[in-house]
């Protein structure tokens, strides 16, 4: 329940600052500020990938539509699948998919992706949308070493990998305590 509210609340605030900085400035008029025009707001419309990657192809929108919705379809099966103490990875799989839901909402009614936030790093800039960032940061969850690689390890199996850790610990320390104690003899 609270993911779903996590999932509807962020789909709101994406689709709500989109509809904002497009009602109150011009499209592909930009205002860049923020620590040296490094951030600002940029309104436009991405009818491509990341950076514009096939904006100009005419397969591109029902392709990018189709591997969207698929691919909500995989993570809501897995958030639903998971035991619930797996709420990091739970969580983080919500986020992926709020943000991919709002940029899906825009590429289904608008036939792109209304970007706003302006990003200037010197050597690369872009225009993002809060669903690119809760993407992103939904993407950082997910690759945590606990969420990602404890998912799969079946349990019985990692305590059979503890156990015998800890008997060949034990067996090395009796062998070199046996060894000490044979080298007194000696």
């Amino acid at each position: 329940m609270v993911l779903a509210i996590v999932f509807f609340l962020l789909l709101f605030l994406d689709q709500i600052t989109k509809a904002a900085a497009f009602a109150l400035m011009d499209v592909n008029e930009p205002v860049r500020f923020w620590l040296g025009k490094m951030f600002g707001f940029d309104t436009l419309i991405n009818k491509g990938m990341s950076f514009g990657i096939g904006a100009d192809q005419p397969w591109a929108l029902p392709l990018f539509i189709g591997l969207t919705s698929l691919a909500i379809v995989v993570m809501l099966f897995f958030v639903f699948r998971l035991r619930p103490k797996h709420r990091f990875l739970r969580t983080s799989l919500v986020l992926i998919m709020s943000g991919a839901a709002g940029n899906l909402i825009d590429r289904v009614v608008l036939g792109g992706v209304r970007d706003l936030i302006y990003m200037d790093f010197g050597f690369t800039c872009f225009s993002n949308n809060v669903a690119d960032l809760v993407i992103f940061f939904g993407a950082i969850c997910f690759i945590d070493e606990e969420a990602l690689f404890r998912l799969g390890k079946n349990r019985k199996e990692e305590k059979k990998q503890l156990e015998e850790a800890a008997h060949s610990l034990v067996e090395g320390a009796k062998s070199e305590q046996e060894g000490t104690d044979s080298s007194k003899n000696g």
